[in-house]
């Protein structure tokens, strides 16, 4: 993803109100080049970033990309089926998280299974009509800019700290709709606030960690003898810094609502999925931690994923916001 400028963070306080547009990626499937120009334009429109492959790669792609928000295909793709539907049934049975859009080239009726893979459905000169749809899916949830600039800072602060040795970069927030794990060594925790009650997640891949700490990258004698379990408590701890921040920063200290209401998470380690269950967005930061020492080594990717399934209220945000700029300013943290 294309690293977002964050001028208004660093030069002032945002309005609390404005609403951040964040980027999502998706499949692109479509053989017409007519239609793949419009719908390439569509994308870059909207803030899709579009994956253009064939029907041939289509499930290879699914493997590759773990972190998709849809797919657009269209009804007469090339596939090892009569037509698109058959694919898309097949994207649908792998991932049904993932909304498809199909792009309609003939009059007929779809079968139920076919209704049930493809949510959403729109003719090849209704653009209007398919924007409809991404924004009200794809972009069910929009994020304060104030607070994905204020995760971005504070999270890259807490990641120098436990990682003093490495260059840490952080790329373009975007939304997901897919619910798989990226690598091993995942944390969970709580965010409950008045404005929001979800969780947060770090994943990574347990031997890039180990090679990073190899590398030197934490603090001086934390080398890549580890045992697992010391390695899950390395990211425990740096998920620890970066929720204090998020406290001290975003959680007022008024008691909570009492309506508590909770929701199971399904975890499949054998397929590394997780489901919060709510098919809302997530937000996704990805950060990139390499040694500048190191040129062209292999950067430890952390991801980072918001999940507000049980209350999101952006307005509540930036009632709470702008109080605090009233009072003391929240840009300075203070550590846990």
């Amino acid at each position: 993803m294309q690293k977002r400028t964050r001028l208004n963070f660093l030069l002032g306080t945002p309005d609390m109100t404005d609403t951040t547009h964040l980027e999502a990626k998706v499949l692109l499937l479509d053989h017409d080049s007519v239609h793949c120009k419009t719908l390439t334009d569509f994308c870059a429109s909207i803030g899709l970033l579009a994956l253009l492959r064939t029907a041939h790669d289509a499930i290879a792609s699914l493997e590759s990309n773990k972190d998709l928000a849809g797919v657009l295909l269209a009804e007469d793709m090339p596939c090892d089926g009569p037509d698109g539907l058959a694919l898309a049934q097949a994207i649908h049975k792998l991932r049904p998280e993932l909304p498809i859009f199909l792009r309609r080239t003939s009059t007929r009726g779809l079968t139920a299974s076919e209704q049930q893979a493809v949510g959403h459905q729109w003719q090849s000169d209704d653009i209007d009509g398919l924007r409809a749809s991404v924004e009200r899916t794809i972009f069910s949830l929009r994020y304060p800019t104030a607070l994905v600039d204020g995760i971005v800072d504070l999270t890259t602060s807490a990641l120098r700290s436990m990682f003093p040795n490495a260059l840490v970069q952080s790329e373009s927030p975007y939304v997901v709709h897919d619910r798989i794990i990226h690598g091993e060594v995942s944390t969970l925790i709580p965010i409950e606030s008045t404005w929001c009650r979800g969780y947060m997640m770090l994943q990574t891949e347990e031997s890039a960690l180990r090679q990073g700490l190899v590398q030197g990258l934490s603090f001086q004698g934390v080398g890549g003898d580890l045992n697992f379990r010391e390695i899950n408590n390395l990211l425990g701890e740096t998920t620890n810094l970066i929720w204090g921040a998020f406290k001290n920063r975003y959680i007022p200290p008024q008691a909570f609502a009492n309506q508590q209401t909770q929701v199971p998470i399904v975890i499949n380690h054998a397929h590394k999925y997780i489901s919060f269950g709510s098919p809302d967005p997530q937000l996704c930061i990805r950060y990139q931690l390499t040694d500048p020492g190191r040129l062209g080594a292999q950067a430890l990717v952390i991801v980072q994923r918001f999940i507000f399934n049980l209350h999101w209220s952006p307005e509540d945000f930036a009632v709470f916001a702008a109080a605090a700029s009233e009072g003391t300013p929240t840009g300075d943290l203070d550590l846990f």
